[in-house]
């Protein structure tokens, strides 16, 4: 069916529709209250739409859509499908790679660490928090004022850093902290100490700073000096911080409170989180689109995304401007306590908005200079140089991706950076070679270790003697993809530093060791790799859709005789895929391209 067609048959329904080219590819995913209504406006003359929704309508030529029953329904459908294909027409946030929670887990000695995912395992979270450093600074503060045990029960020097906090003896079934000497924290304790970081992490300073009033007192009265100063040092930190969240309203409110900044194809949403009228967290996060988006679409789809993972809904939620749709949003953060979506108009709150746009700008405009740093790249890699046990600097660094859909049409990519920066004329692309003999790789089933190991040889063979050696060679993946590649250059008699970078919680792994390695959340190492990988990704994608595209285009059809490319077109823009030109009486196909074609073509197919 043409698109003509297609619309008739769209119910007036709530629900999610679904946008495809010919190829089949998702190019959006809306909302709507009625699919009927919203679909059609896309393709009514008169329709006053945004330059990259204008040129996105003349690509669509399929239509799905999905009717729920309730407005909120589609609401939660709209945003999973969004996370999960990223539509090109759509604003979609970076890889949440980026969130970071605070996680206390459900055990009978709770442990304290810091995740990048959210997992339905009982535990406590909290978050999500953009800044890695403000996240690793709380939890050292905690750490000293109430031990707990970080990730590991074993390793608890890194998680005690001071002697006054140094772990006692303990058995895996029965772990014991010792305060100071001969004072042991039991488990009645440990469970006082893990609420303490609860009311912590919620805004209730008070109690932590009761108690270490208390302690202060208590060390003086025993003549405990240098204890009495750390309880005092620790209590004027944490009173300083106190003072340093400025009570904006004379109640004792808590809300969110969201600013949008943006700049051509991509924007930032900051998010201030104001609890008991005090400013606890600023978190600010980077969001992907088209050129020339909508601030109110930008807006929705922050809200929706942000929302989906937010640990801590607070009773209002502050807008820089109002949305559509803004009600069903609110039942959709929550429904049980449906938070107040309100846009101030003046005041403090106002204040508060145009602050949390200066800060989303601010991280734009990093994200704009940071490769243009020299002085910080060149920290950057001398920091990973030092984290991987290598000798600085590290001039020249590959990246290596694969991408496939159960093996069909599979790619390899390298991107090189030097000095830190992306140096895109030594940029390669590698088709995958199956039944390739010669090199014995890779078989004919998909295989990422042997596609791996193809590009790896195709790279470092003989015909490319001429390219630069790397100081070091990142991998996409994890210990598998790893010894793939170490196996290969083994083979080739090559000497090269090579590490893996998993996504999962970006785990770097080496050779030889079983346990993998983690930069600082707020390490300029960390973020370099992030954005090589994720920029390897990028090229790897782009070819693999490239070739995709190609083999889709080309079809049975281009084997039919009377079949030409613009013939093809047209059938493939009215039906959308050669599996619906099958099915498809031979009426229909001969208004398309008459009945001596479609007859040829019925025989054929």
């Amino acid at each position: 069916m043409n698109i003509a067609e297609q619309l008739k048959t769209i119910p007036p329904k709530p629900g999610v529709y679904i946008f495809h080219d010919a190829r089949g590819e998702i190019l959006y995913v809306g909302k709507a209250k009625s699919l009927r209504s919203r679909v059609r406006s896309y393709f009514q003359p008169r329709s006053v739409l945004e330059p990259a929704k204008q040129q996105m309508v003349p690509q669509v030529a399929h239509i799905d859509t999905v009717s729920c029953d309730t407005e909120n329904e589609a609401l939660i459908l709209e945003a999973n499908l969004i996370r999960a294909h990223q539509p090109p027409y759509n604003i979609v946030l970076t890889d949440d790679k980026y969130y970071l929670f605070i996680k206390i887990t459900k055990e009978a000695w709770p442990r304290i660490y810091a995740v990048r995912r959210l997992v339905t395992d009982g535990a406590r979270y909290f978050g999500p928090f953009s800044s890695a450093s403000a996240v690793r600074h709380t939890l050292k503060l905690l750490r000293r004022l109430f031990p707990h045990f970080g990730e590991s029960y074993t390793d608890k020097t890194w998680f005690f850093p001071h002697p006054l906090f140094s772990p006692a003896t303990s058995t895996a079934n029965t772990p014991t902290l010792t305060l100071q000497v001969g004072q042991a924290i039991d488990a009645a304790q440990y469970r006082l100490n893990i609420a303490n970081v609860i009311n912590f992490l919620e805004g209730k300073r008070e109690p932590v700073m009761a108690r270490l009033r208390t302690g202060m007192a208590q060390a003086a009265a025993a003549r405990a000096y240098e204890q009495a100063a750390l309880f005092r040092d620790q209590l004027q930190a944490i009173e300083k911080l106190e003072g340093s969240h400025k009570v904006y309203l004379p109640r004792s409110e808590s809300f969110d409170v969201i600013s949008i900044a943006t700049d051509h194809n991509q924007s930032a949403a900051n998010v201030f989180l104001v609890r008991g009228g005090k400013l606890l967290h600023k978190n600010t996060f980077l969001l992907k689109h088209r050129t020339s988006a909508l601030p109110a679409d930008v807006l929705r789809q922050f809200l929706l995304q942000y929302y989906r993972v937010a640990q801590d809904i607070p009773p209002s939620i502050l807008l820089p401007f109002a949305l559509p749709d803004q009600a069903a949003i609110a039942r959709w953060i929550n429904a049980a306590t449906t938070p107040h979506l309100v846009v101030p108009h003046r005041g403090k709150k106002k204040q508060l908005i145009r602050m949390g746009e200066l800060n989303a700008q601010q991280l734009l405009t990093a994200e704009q200079i940071y490769f243009k740093n020299d002085a910080r790249l060149q920290r950057a890699t001398q920091e990973l140089a030092t984290a991987l046990g290598l000798t600085p600097p590290l001039r020249r660094i590959e990246i290596y991706d694969i991408s496939n859909i159960q093996g069909t049409s599979a790619t390899g990519a390298m991107v090189v950076f030097v000095d830190g920066k992306p140096h895109k004329s030594h940029y390669k692309k590698f088709r995958i070679r199956f039944h390739d003999t010669a090199r014995q790789l890779p078989t004919d089933q998909p295989n990422d270790y042997a596609m791996l190991q193809q590009v790896i040889n195709r790279r470092f063979a003989s015909q490319h003697t001429d390219w630069p050696l790397p100081d070091l060679i990142i991998i996409d993946g994890g210990k598998g993809q790893l010894s793939a590649v170490k196996k290969s250059l083994d083979q080739l008699n090559l000497k090269l530093p090579v590490i893996a970078l998993a996504k999962r919680e970006e785990e770097i792994f080496l050779p030889g060791q079983r346990a993998p390695r983690h930069l600082p959340y707020n390490s300029d190492a960390l973020y370099l790799i992030q954005r090589m990988r994720d920029e390897a990704h990028r090229f790897s994608i782009t070819y693999h859709r490239l070739l995709r595209s190609k083999k889709q285009q080309h079809s049975l059809l281009d084997e039919v005789p009377s079949i030409g490319p613009k013939t093809k077109q047209r059938l493939l823009t009215h039906f959308g895929s050669l599996k619906k030109i099958r099915m498809a009486p031979p009426q229909e196909i001969a208004q398309i391209i008459g009945s001596a074609k479609a007859t040829a073509l019925q025989d054929y197919l």
